[in-house]
């Protein structure tokens, strides 16, 4: 099993987010799902960010 996820493993994740997107899209609508998506990129790159410049190393 482990051999298989590794070969195909892109695919297994490029379907598993186009399950999602699909899901999100019939049940919220398009506008609330492009919504949803904008935050957890902006969401991510502000975390991102703000590991590189040390920000989360004065809670340590």
């Amino acid at each position: 099993m482990q051999g298989l996820f590794q070969r195909y493993r892109y695919g297994i994740i490029g379907g598993g987010i186009g399950l999602i997107l699909a899901v999100l899209l019939l049940t919220i609508g398009f506008s609330e799902t492009l919504l949803l998506i904008i935050c957890i990129f902006l969401g991510a790159f502000i975390g991102i960010y703000l590991n590189t410049m040390g920000f989360f190393d004065r809670f340590k």
